[in-house]
């Protein structure tokens, strides 16, 4: 019997870093591809995911809004936050409350991001402190 892959929700409204996330991850999780938040929003409502990496800056719903909509609800999904901007206090006040379990800086290369994402699955356990950039 084969234990069953994880499941990522990737969203960015760049259809290039969607590429290169499904890329980089597609080894160790199953990955579904969102290209805004609201979308993302509706999916979590229907189908449970390991992990959320969602874009900072995009149109209409940003990533730390998607995040603040979350709130406490599905408390087992890891959650990162990805993007070209260091808005550390934002990001800082979503760590400190639980929304955000690890954010990478991009440009990001695969080694960077996997090592990101075992970060964040630590954090969620509680087994490391929220580190605010990789």
């Amino acid at each position: 019997m084969t234990a069953a892959r994880l499941r990522l929700l990737a969203v960015d409204d760049e259809p290039d870093i969607l590429d290169f996330l499904e890329r980089a991850t597609r080894h160790r999780f199953t990955v579904t591809r969102c290209g805004n938040g609201e979308d993302a929003l509706a999916l979590l409502e229907r189908e449970p995911f390991d992990l959320l990496i969602t874009d900072h800056k995009m149109p209409r719903l940003t990533g730390l809004e998607l995040l603040e909509r979350l709130g406490p609800r599905y408390p087992a999904m890891a959650r990162i936050l990805l993007s070209g901007y260091t808005d550390v206090p934002d990001v800082e006040r979503a760590g400190a409350v639980g929304q955000v379990h690890h954010y990478v800086v991009k440009p990001v290369d695969s080694r960077s991001l996997i090592a990101g994402i075992d970060q964040a699955f630590k954090v969620r356990a509680g087994e490391a402190p929220f580190v605010s950039a990789t």
